[in-house]
């Protein structure tokens, strides 16, 4: 259960990271560079936090519902 909160969180880093790459690549390149590109990593970086909130919620619900039964 705490491994896949872990990857969770990694999951969510990971996504931040690509974030920040996303976002800086068009600050610096502005008009001029891979607009396209740079926007669609800024989708798949939203989507995979996304997913990794999930996994969390997820994992944490599963817990919670084991906690229920055997207390």
């Amino acid at each position: 259960m705490l491994g896949a909160i872990d990857h969770g969180l990694r999951g969510i880093d990971a996504g931040l990271d690509r974030l920040d790459k996303a976002a800086a690549a068009i600050a610096q390149d502005g008009a001029g560079g891979d607009l396209a590109g740079n926007m669609v990593d800024l989708m798949r970086a939203r989507h995979d936090v996304r997913a990794s909130v999930a996994v969390i919620r997820t994992a944490d619900d599963t817990r919670g519902t084991l906690l229920d039964i055997f207390a």
